[in-house]
């Protein structure tokens, strides 16, 4: 996505500084060993009727969908999940997929099929960090849209990356177009997040990377006023 003379923020080759995401996301990758949800060929169950006031949602996702859950697939959100908060602003998390260090390669062969209104979809802070073109990022999302099966769709900005503002900034841009063109929704719910030069605001990370629990309840808070909208 980013040639190898490509510079972000202070003139710095975006080279140098995707070496040291690798580093970040790879460290979170072994600090988080086992504290992912690995999805299964079976549908996920339809929650309980009695729940559905606003309406269901599933979730795919990487360490920032996944944050501290216990069990996500499950439904046991943490509090530094976004999605918690979309439960608590009267969403049903009918289930779906993340890990720590995911990319949208690994989301694509790890989902399976969820019943729910709308497909919550936060992905490509690893593929950014890691190099992998928009053009490979691209047909990954296709396919987990493809494999979970839900028509609506709502693409979420990534978050900032402390190290790479610009290019969390250029991501989301080619995410809007992306979503655009595919007829599905976006919404950049990190705008609560960032400050004016791109990077996390005071409080709302925990190693800017992560969103905090204060941060991922300003996300879970705009995803939901989105879902609202649809």
């Amino acid at each position: 996505m980013l040639g190898a003379a490509s510079y972000g923020a202070g003139g710095r080759r975006a080279g140098t500084r995707r070496a040291a995401l690798t580093v970040v996301v790879a460290a979170c990758v072994s600090a988080m060993a086992g504290c992912s949800a690995p999805g299964g060929p079976d549908r996920t169950p339809e929650p309980e009727a009695s729940a559905l006031a606003l309406g269901t949602f599933a979730a795919v996702g990487d360490s920032i969908t996944d944050a501290d859950s216990r069990d996500f697939a499950s439904g046991d959100l943490g509090p530094a999940s976004w999605a918690t908060y979309v439960v608590d602003e009267g969403y049903v998390f009918a289930g779906g997929w993340a890990e720590w260090g995911a990319t949208t390669e690994r989301m694509a062969a790890a989902v399976a099929p969820v019943d729910a209104d709308v497909l919550v979809l936060l992905a490509g802070t690893n593929d950014l960090a890691f190099g992998v073109p928009f053009e490979a990022t691209t047909a990954n999302l296709d396919r987990v849209v493809d494999r979970v099966g839900i028509d609506d769709v709502l693409v979420v900005s990534i978050p900032p990356m402390d190290a790479y503002p610009g290019g969390a900034e250029e991501f989301n841009g080619r995410l809007d177009a992306l979503a655009d063109d595919r007829g599905w929704r976006f919404v950049d719910a990190s705008t609560g997040l960032r400050t004016r030069d791109g990077r996390f605001a005071d409080g709302m990370s925990t190693d800017g990377l992560h969103p905090s629990a204060e941060g991922a309840e300003v996300l879970g808070e705009a995803i939901a006023a989105q879902l609202r909208e649809g």
